[in-house]
């Protein structure tokens, strides 16, 4: 006897295998968690390279791009040598990325570790001064609150003698990194992480000559899979969608590392002219965090006027003065002239993706997510716009807002032919005469 399959039994089967398979490897993913992240560890440092090539091509495919136009320009347009223009593009490409990265390690280096070897120099009598202090401002909880003050006192005394330890550890390893001296002791010691790191990002840069030159073709071949592998409504939705991310994310990168660039150099500057310690030290830190959004002058300021503190406690307030000002800049009229209103994100949702990429992946996730929700949140309007124009309803929140007249009119006025929608039950007997 032949058994007879309708699609609609086909297409039950097919989700009930696809339901039970997602429920396996969840299942697998919850009890052999720890051994799945152990195998992701591998798999990421094994292609590390690839990794760091996939980004570099990534960020510098503007500038190669511009290059590119500019050198288009400048040849005859009756004969093109499109293979020659796109070699020369991705040499000065790469030849920029060097430089600016070798003058900034030249430049910022030896004065970031200069100012580490004196701030730990200095620490042990920075919490002796400071120990002093509190511990006369707190004199008078001897004889009312012994328990209070003898903890305090403890408190004290632990922490200066763990900054003790780790500046006797530390210390020796800054001063072989300025002098160059026992290099293999400090390879041995820990040194062959930032080997491997620099030998990663050097065949990363190899890697992305090979992206950045045959980048289209790539490209195409990913749309050939995907084509080959889904239904082609889906590829396009995956394409726009990538698409937007991809334009909202480079464009809020390239914005705020601009802004953050013009924020450091500021502040080097006003440090400077008030003569101010550790001023490269902070200024780099002030504008590295200035690239997180919303919470980035809070996490670059506070340390920054701690080490004042320690340093020069009478320049802490006009420090905290200049970086007020300077952020209010920043806040009011660089950032705004700079990105615009490229994201468009509330700030509920900014500082949701600032929470959820900080603890997932730290500072690149804080600094990731907040592009891709911006992304995300852009698509969920537009989708939801979309769904409520159907049913005829206004797509702005306002209306949705308890007791208000114009949603209430619309909800009278929507299709009769959705009775849910129109907030009305369909009555039995019309319900019956209608089939």
């Amino acid at each position: 006897m032949r058994i007879k399959i309708t699609e609609k039994q086909k297409s039950v089967a097919v989700c009930t295998i696809w339901v039970f398979a997602v429920c396996l490897l969840l299942s697998i993913a919850v009890w052999r968690f720890s051994a799945l992240v152990a195998i992701a560890k591998k798999v990421i440092a094994v292609l590390a390279p690839v990794i760091w090539g996939l980004v570099i091509a990534y960020l510098m495919s503007p500038l190669q791009n511009w290059i590119e136009k500019k050198l288009g320009k400048l040849t005859d347009r009756k004969k093109e040598h499109p293979v020659l223009r796109r070699s020369i593009a991705v040499t000065i490409t790469i030849l920029l990325l060097l430089t600016v990265l070798v003058g900034l390690i030249a430049m910022l280096l030896p004065e970031i570790v200069e100012s580490l070897k004196g701030l730990m120099g200095n620490l042990p009598e920075y919490m002796t001064n400071a120990g002093t202090w509190i511990a006369d401002h707190i004199a008078g909880l001897k004889e009312t609150q012994p328990q209070l003050h003898a903890a305090v006192i403890s408190m004290l005394g632990s922490l200066q003698n763990g900054l003790t330890n780790l500046i006797s550890e530390f210390e020796p390893k800054v001063d072989s990194l300025v002098s160059g001296a026992n290099l293999i002791g400090s390879i041995t010691s820990g040194a062959y992480s930032i080997f491997n790191a620099v030998k990663n990002f050097v065949l990363g840069i190899m890697v992305a000559i090979y992206l950045l030159y045959n980048k289209e073709r790539y490209l195409a071949q990913i749309k050939k899979l995907m084509y080959a592998l889904f239904p082609e409504k889906k590829v396009h939705t995956a394409l726009h969608v990538g698409s937007r991310i991809s334009y909202t994310f480079m464009h809020f990168l390239s914005g705020k590392s601009l802004d953050s660039l013009i924020i450091g150099l500021l502040c080097f500057l006003g440090m400077t002219l008030m003569d101010m310690p550790y001023t490269v030290l902070i200024s780099l830190i002030v504008g590295v965090t200035n690239i997180i959004p919303f919470f980035g002058p809070f996490i670059g300021a506070i340390p920054s006027a701690f080490l004042i503190l320690l340093s020069q406690p009478s320049k802490v307030i006009p420090f905290v003065i200049f970086i007020l000002v300077l952020q209010q800049f920043d806040g009011n009229f660089l950032g705004p002239k700079i990105l615009g209103d490229s994201l468009g994100l509330p700030t509920f949702w900014v500082l949701f993706a600032i929470f959820a990429g900080g603890g997932l992946f730290g500072f690149v996730g804080m600094v990731a997510f907040v592009p891709l929700f911006a992304a995300l949140y852009t698509f969920t309007k537009e989708f939801l716009a979309q769904r409520l124009s159907r049913k005829g309803l206004p797509c702005d929140t306002d209306s949705y807002m308890t007791g208000d007249p114009v949603f209430a009119e619309k909800l009278l006025t929507a299709p009769e032919s959705d009775p849910v929608v129109a907030g009305e039950e369909m009555p039995h007997g019309k319900e019956q005469e209608d089939q």
